[in-house]
């Protein structure tokens, strides 16, 4: 296990290199029902002609047993008109227990704030299953985030999601993004 998070680490700097932005965050996660835990995600983003593509590592623990659980992921995003957009991504997760592939879809729409130069907001909708529904990972997620740009190349966001399915759970995370 050490070593393919060895591996993946090296990957995702090496791709950092690549990528047109970097981003990490910070999430708090309130589940109903059981204990919190604090997860971290570092992710790099590039565009490309028509689609953006992304990887992303999310370590998180659980307060209390120290649990820990990872998810590895990779997705492509697709503007539409109107600030609309889609991604769809798959990837693995790992816990002391259990290791088990899933995938991902979310439409949503951002937007500028009116008056207010570098701030936007956005709303998405996310669907998450497990690929075998036996692993219990099949939620229902509402996403609002608002981010500033602070200057061309740094920006910093909040976001609450608004998780329901097979875990519920309230999540409130900081991020801050570099672009290159």
């Amino acid at each position: 296990m050490k070593k393919i998070f060895a591996i993946l680490a090296l990957a995702i700097t090496g791709t950092a290199f690549a990528a047109d932005s970097l981003t990490v965050e910070s999430q708090h996660i309130d589940n109903i029902r059981a204990a919190s835990q604090q997860q971290y995600v570092l992710a790099v983003k590039k565009e490309f002609t028509g689609f953006a593509g992304d990887l992303s590592i999310a370590n998180a623990q659980t307060t209390g047993t120290n649990a820990l659980s990872t998810r590895l992921e990779a997705g492509a995003t697709v503007s539409g008109p109107f600030g609309s957009y889609v991604r769809v991504a798959g990837g693995e997760k790992y816990t002391n227990t259990a290791n088990f592939a899933y995938y991902s879809i979310e439409p949503g729409i951002t937007a500028a704030v009116p008056g207010v130069a570098g701030l936007n907001a956005k709303v998405g909708w996310r669907y998450r299953s497990a690929v075998e529904s036996a692993n219990n990972d099949q939620t229902h997620t509402m996403r609002y985030t608002l981010s500033y740009a602070l200057t061309k190349v740094d920006s910093i966001g909040v976001r609450y999601d608004r998780v329901k399915g097979d875990s519920t759970q309230k999540v409130v995370t900081a991020a801050y993004t570099r672009s290159f």
